[in-house]
Formats: C-alpha cells, structure tokens, sequence
C-alpha cells in the first residue's frame, strides 16, 4: 500500500515562491495546511520527516497540479488531504478537515496515526 500527500499547492517556480512568502508573512491564512505545518520555510520539518520513513508503507507527496494530472477523477477532491493506493484503487484517508484542524507536527502526526489503515 502507498500513503499519498497532496498539497493544496502546485508545483511551479512562482507558486513555490508565492507560498513560501505567504507562509512567513501570514501563516494562518495560508491555504495549504498540510505544507504550512510540515515546511514551514524551504525545507521539511526533521521531526514530521523521521515519522513519515518509519512508517510501513511507501510514501509520496504530490503538489495539486501533479495530483490532479495522475488521477484526473479526483479533481473534485477538496485538499490538502491524503490516500491510500493500493492494486483496487486511490481512497481518501485523510480529508481536508482533518488535515486543516492540526495546528502542528506533533498534532498532524497524531491524525495520521489515527486514521492510518491497520
């Protein structure tokens, strides 16, 4: 099984600027969540990166654009959030709302450990 992150962020040059910017200026108006709690400069958090290699399943972070290219079915998907892939298909996990009421690591991390499929 895959663990997948989505961003509510796309992957270009100028949005990672833009994003960058807004996250130092005014976190909490930052659409994203998900990148403003696990990169809150230009890299990852140490703590959020360590949990994320010792879970048992592989796991991939897509920006908003890239996700919506590799499964164009789930455009209506409301994000950040994340699913699981597995040979059946892509299911949510993790929406949106659960991923926005973390207000940081320790609680993200917590979410995820709630709502990870046993």
């Amino acid at each position: 099984m895959k663990l997948i992150f989505v961003y509510n962020s796309d992957d270009t040059v100028l949005s990672l600027i833009k994003d960058t910017a807004h996250k130092m200026v005014s976190p909490n108006t930052y659409p994203c969540n998900l990148c403003r709690i696990t990169y809150p400069g230009v890299s990852m958090r140490e703590d959020w990166q360590k949990f994320i290699q010792s879970l048992p399943h592989e796991v991939l972070f897509l920006h908003r654009n890239e996700f919506h290219k590799q499964y164009p079915n789930k455009k209506n998907t409301r994000l950040p959030a994340a699913f699981t892939e597995n040979p059946t298909g892509l299911n949510l996990f993790i929406p949106h709302s659960e991923i926005n009421k973390a207000k940081d690591v320790k609680d993200l991390i917590e979410t995820v450990k709630r709502f990870l499929p046993k």
